[in-house]
């Protein structure tokens, strides 16, 4: 494992478009400078494995601790095959970390979990992203077979609000965009009762990804009042919804039904195959009481497969300060961040 060149680093997001995963969001140049923004500082990493792997290593200093290192969505490998180098790559490079957090995308099954804690790593008290547990829509098929696949009120609600005249399209990023996309979020909010950080913090990585071509902002009008937005990104043949939110006004037109089948439609002309719908309940945890199960009312629409991965995991360097973490430090870490900065430790 060594430092990225110059060189690679201007192609970064092309070489993690080519890491066995097909590449993350979480782990491109925009989300690391993003971060650096947030006391986070990026490394970027390149294994000298066969083939390749572009990693993405945030680093936040614990008084008292040390690093802490983290590899958001990564390492990017396909299974749990190509992990142990990649582990000991990140172990030789770890400086002064006394323990990294990983999160590969790798399915969720009794032998994954085997092998991650024959590799040394401890799962993690909590998983870091909320989308250990996801439902992704394959884009391949053509429009007529993709629509086909939804459910049957899925469909309908498309139709009713294509017929009721909301229309959707990309609109660029200005402060008018930012603003009305982050009211329709705390809109959201509001019903829904989940914490929501800074218009500025969303605005800065908005921005950052548009620019990097990353990222389109949508919205779903109604007689020129917005009622529904987007925020999604995307990278080689992959996509996700970052972002969204709502109004109340004018639910009966099922403006997100419409919008998310635009969005599909927009990416599938850019060559994406699969569009993550991000965060929904563990498939054993199906129920109302759950506080993602709207979320999946809704997107189940589009598809009823739920993928679940392995979440956040631990790579412990220095076995006592890791201990401390563990037993104090991330819960102080965590409340100092929120009750002193207004804002998520990760």
């Amino acid at each position: 494992m060594r430092l990225a060149s110059a060189r690679e680093l201007g192609r970064w997001d092309e070489l993690v478009a080519e890491n066995p995963d097909g590449g993350q969001i979480l782990q491109t140049r925009a989300w690391g400078e993003f971060k650096r923004a947030h006391r986070w500082a990026p490394q970027y990493l390149v294994s000298e494995t066969e083939p390749p792997v572009a990693i993405l290593v945030l680093r936040h200093s614990v008084p008292g601790l040390g690093v802490l290192g983290y590899v958001p969505k990564g390492p990017g490998v396909a299974g749990t095959a190509g992990l142990p180098a990649l582990l000991e790559g990140l172990r030789t490079t770890a400086g002064s970390a006394f323990a990294i957090k990983v999160e590969p995308e790798i399915v969720q099954s009794p032998a994954a979990v085997s092998a991650l804690r024959a590799m040394g790593l401890e799962k993690s008290r909590h998983d870091v992203q909320i989308s250990r547990a996801t439902i992704i829509v394959d884009l391949r098929p053509d429009e007529d077979a993709l629509i086909a696949s939804f459910k049957p009120k899925c469909r309908y609600n498309i139709r009713l609000a294509e017929r009721r005249g909301v229309t959707v399209a990309p609109v660029a990023l200005d402060d008018a965009s930012v603003d009305t996309m982050y009211s329709l979020m705390t809109s959201t909010r509001d019903r829904a009762g989940f914490t929501l950080r800074s218009k500025e913090y969303f605005s800065h990585y908005w921005h950052l990804h548009a620019a990097a071509g990353q990222g389109q902002l949508f919205f779903a009008s109604l007689d020129g009042a917005v009622l529904a937005g987007v925020f999604a990104t995307h990278i080689g043949r992959k996509a996700w919804y970052k972002d969204g939110g709502s109004t109340k006004e004018h639910a009966a037109v099922m403006a997100p039904h419409l919008l998310q089948w635009e969005v599909m439609r927009w990416l599938r002309a850019r060559g994406v195959e699969a569009y993550d719908l991000v965060a929904v309940p563990p498939a054993a945890e199906l129920n109302p009481a759950h506080p993602l199960f709207g979320l999946y009312r809704f997107k189940s629409g589009f598809s009823e497969r739920i993928t679940e991965y392995v979440g956040t995991w631990d790579l412990a360097i220095r076995r006592g300060r890791y201990a401390a973490w563990n037993a104090f430090a991330e819960r102080a870490a965590h409340q100092w961040a929120y009750r002193v900065r207004h804002d998520l430790l990760y």
